[in-house]
């Protein structure tokens, strides 16, 4: 039974590691609600690691003696060193408790989490998959099943993949895996991913492309498999057998328990199901085997549709009587440093002036993006006007999210109605309307003063330089904020009433980052969000998930 303790006894128990459950429930308290409780466990961590650097204690018999000269300057160097350690713990322990900032933000255990300040190999970004989805064309129902079958995602381009089968009804999706081999796969198909270098046809056909450094890729059927020895080769599966065609160099294929033998260029081997055991000669179709450069020619056909589509729904969007602002970002874009409203009629009182973000490819070859890279590139707007409902909508694509915060549509000063749009480095969609704060009477203030919608995390370092569409609706009427990740829900937060803001203002504001430094020398939070941003819509309203789906598919690369 543990009774109540001060900052310092739980701190040194946790130093030494006799906490027991109710005094880590304690200090986790503590410095979750007292700012002198987390000041004090930051001194203690700063000495803690400073006197960590290995330097030995004085002894007591020199503990009155003053140094000589030489010891001075010894001292002096490792008094510095400790201090340069200090201000590194000190930055650690800024960054452990950056949390606090979102105070509705759930947070982990701190007494827990706090003092694992030492990196580990456990702590280094990991990644998975065994292929990555390089190009998609007409593709129909493409979805991957993982190994054991109970869950299933849509492919998409620059995907990574893991263990699991993928399923395509119509058209073609390239797979590269990561042992160097290509692969095209024609729909209706299904291929299941073994390993980085091996997979298993089930369905279907697939041409595959095996340079050199990718010798040795497998690929099975239920009654054969086929060795590739750096070559070229076509393999269809149907009900009626397997057929394999080598169109370059020479694969080594192995039938039940027979001994493989080797098939050389332009033979075709058929194995037709129930009859027989063996191997027949088929005529050779290379034309029915698609490779990767015709899947090539195929996609930029593709994207020339996808573009035209999209800029029909363009047109038709910028009519919208509910938009506030409308950035198609369809201009040239390149020489002119302002980003043109594209809202019917127009309103050039809310173009954007562009400062060092530059011009990007977009979602397709035609049209351009803005790319915002270093701390000062942003898109510098002013939105005049009291609204009630917003949504906000774009197309972003994210190399990293290597800041804190990592802006979309920020306010500058975040007063009484102004939003906040933007994604934390943990991969959550961060929205919020700044509330009022003053107190009712002779009551104080109730809460936080906005309340802040999280997302579930949807980020992992795969989906970087994939092009994503991220919307936010804030609903006045229900009282509630739903985050979208490509047309589907990823999150619906109700309000609170006391921090239900009704009437929503934007004023001065930047797109992909956050305020300007009002002297020369004045910092600023860096907040630049780290890749592009392609099309940006703010409505007056709250659109309904049907409405932003339309968006998703009109728009889609």
């Amino acid at each position: 039974m543990s009774s109540s303790k001060t900052i310092e006894e739980l701190l040194l128990a946790s130093e030494e590691g006799t906490l027991d459950p109710a005094d880590r429930q304690q200090l986790n308290e503590l410095l979750r609600r007292d700012p002198e409780s987390r000041a004090k466990f930051a001194r203690w961590q700063m000495m803690t690691i400073a006197l960590q650097d290995g330097t030995p204690a004085p002894s007591k018999n020199r503990a009155s003696v003053v140094p000589a000269e030489t010891d001075r300057k010894v001292w002096s160097e490792r008094q510095i060193y400790r201090w340069v350690i200090a201000s590194a713990a000190a930055l650690l322990i800024a960054v452990t408790f950056r949390w606090v900032q979102l105070e509705t933000r759930p947070s982990a255990p701190v007494a827990e989490t706090a003092v694992a300040s030492v990196r580990t190999l456990s702590d280094e970004p990991t990644s998975s998959g065994v292929a990555v989805v390089t190009q998609l064309v007409d593709a129909k129902d493409a979805v991957i099943r993982d190994a054991s079958g109970s869950t299933s995602q849509s492919l998409s381009v620059n995907a990574a993949l893991n263990l699991g089968s993928v399923r395509l009804e119509s058209g073609w999706a390239q797979i590269e895996f990561l042992n160097g081999a290509t692969v095209v796969l024609h729909g209706p198909a299904e291929m299941e991913l073994v390993s980085a270098a091996e997979a298993i046809m089930h369905r279907g056909r697939i041409r595959a492309e095996v340079p050199p450094a990718a010798r040795g890729f497998v690929v099975r059927t239920n009654d054969m498999k086929v060795v590739d020895l750096g070559t070229e080769f076509g393999l269809e599966v149907s009900e009626e057998g397997s057929n394999v065609q080598v169109f370059d160099g020479e694969v080594e294929l192995q039938v039940d328990e027979d001994q493989p033998q080797l098939v050389g260029a332009g033979k075709s081997l058929q194995r037709r199901s129930g009859v027989g055991i063996g191997l027949n000669d088929s005529p050779m179709t290379p034309e029915r085997f698609v490779d990767a450069a015709e899947l090539q020619r195929l996609a930029e056909t593709q994207e020339n549709e996808r573009y035209q589509q999209w800029r029909l729904a363009s047109e038709t969007l910028r009519k919208d009587s509910r938009l506030i602002a409308y950035f198609a970002m369809d201009s040239p874009l390149k020489g002119q440093r302002f980003l043109t409203n594209d809202t019917v009629p127009r309103n050039a009182d809310l173009d954007g002036a562009i400062v060092g973000a530059t011009v990007t490819r977009g979602r397709w070859d035609a049209k351009p993006a803005l790319q915002f890279k270093r701390p000062g590139d942003r898109v510098r707007v002013n939105v005049p006007g009291e609204f009630g409902s917003l949504t906000m909508a774009t197309w972003v694509r994210i190399d990293s999210l290597d800041r804190w915060y990592n802006s979309l549509f920020l306010t500058d000063s975040y007063q009484l109605g102004e939003p906040h749009w933007q994604i934390l480095d943990t991969g959550e969609i961060h929205f919020s309307v700044r509330a009022s704060t003053e107190a009712n009477g002779d009551q104080p203030s109730v809460g936080p003063p906005h309340y802040v919608a999280l997302s579930p995390s949807f980020w992992n370092p795969s989906l970087s330089g994939q092009w994503l569409h991220l919307a936010v609706v804030y609903d006045v009427e229900n009282a509630t904020t739903t985050h979208y990740l490509n047309g589907d829900v990823l999150s619906v937060d109700h309000i609170p009433d006391h921090q239900l803001v009704r009437t929503t203002r934007i004023g001065m504001a930047s797109i992909g980052n956050w305020s300007t430094p009002l002297e020369p020398d004045e910092h600023f939070a860096i907040r630049n969000l780290n890749g592009s941003l392609d099309e940006l819509a703010i409505f007056a309203a709250a659109l309904s998930p049907t409405e932003i789906k339309e968006m998703v598919e009109h728009g889609k690369p």
